[in-house]
């Protein structure tokens, strides 16, 4: 199912600014090239290269819900333990919910996004940067996104205050204010810089967070309204695998969608991370 256009043009938007923004950051850089050398010239340009391609590369590409409801692995998955013709039985597993929008049984950790109009495997947000959600096959492209937006920001941050000081040293020592142009651009650009720098960085300390212990925006923030986590202790979640497996299933997955099935509620075992744990948090 296709984006709607309106989800579709805004994102197009975004994406004109943002690298409108950029281009007139380095073409600035270029134009005060009193101290720049062709080695920062060159870094700057792979930098802003590399966070056009991921953020481009993340754009609607967040794979298809499994809709096969006689899947191999989910028909072996006892969705409740039966104790007998007339006693009640005990649920092991969460259930899964029904779309009523798509009309298909969602997979575990899939959500419907209103603005989409799509249900979304491994649903983490909607993302009106890129025009679509980031889900369970552009994290890594969203993630990677983040990291050279927030070096190309402060790495052009720390080049602009190198201009900036080299026409304040050269006005003190001629005694005029002829700089005065390209005190406003500097100052300008590099605020907006410094704007995006921490923005990005705020969102990449988040999203390395939820990575390292197998979480998703939406199931760090509403994990009181989803069924699923619902149906375990308030400091398990069952998709958090470890450190180095977190992070092969984000970053190496081959383009192939996961099965998230959750583990049986009697074999669940205690966990602890140094993020959220049943001594404290750090969100």
């Amino acid at each position: 199912m296709a984006v709607p256009p309106q989800v579709y043009n805004l994102g197009n938007t975004c994406k004109r600014f943002l690298f409108s923004a950029e281009l007139i950051g380095m073409l600035t850089l270029t134009i005060f090239e009193n101290e720049l050398t062709i080695l920062i010239g060159i870094r700057l340009l792979i930098e802003t290269i590399a966070a056009g391609y991921f953020y481009l590369q993340c754009s609607d590409s967040t794979g298809e819900p499994v809709v096969e409801q006689e899947d191999h692995e989910l028909s072996q998955l006892s969705f409740s333990n039966q104790r007998g013709d007339d006693e009640q039985f005990e649920s092991l597993t969460p259930d899964r919910n029904e779309c009523q929008e798509c009309k298909i049984i969602q997979s575990y950790r899939t959500k419907h996004c209103s603005k989409c109009q799509k249900c979304i495997p491994k649903y983490d947000h909607h993302c009106f940067w890129i025009g679509g959600c980031v889900g369970e096959l552009n994290h890594r492209m969203y993630w990677l996104f983040l990291f050279f937006q927030c070096l190309l920001c402060f790495d052009g941050l720390f080049q602009f205050n190198k201009q900036f000081a080299y026409y304040s040293t050269y006005d003190e020592e001629f005694g005029n204010d002829e700089y005065k142009y390209q005190y406003f651009i500097i100052l300008l650009i590099a605020a907006t810089s410094f704007g995006f720098g921490i923005f990005t960085g705020v969102l990449l300390l988040y999203h390395t967070m939820l990575i390292l212990t197998g979480k998703t925006t939406w199931e760090h923030t509403k994990r009181e309204k989803i069924s699923y986590l619902n149906f375990y202790p308030r400091y398990y979640h069952p998709y958090n695998y470890g450190y180095i497996q977190n992070i092969k299933l984000t970053f190496f997955h081959k383009g192939i969608q996961s099965h998230w099935i959750p583990p049986p509620k009697d074999q669940i075992k205690e966990q602890c991370d140094i993020f959220d744990n049943k001594y404290y948090s750090c969100c």
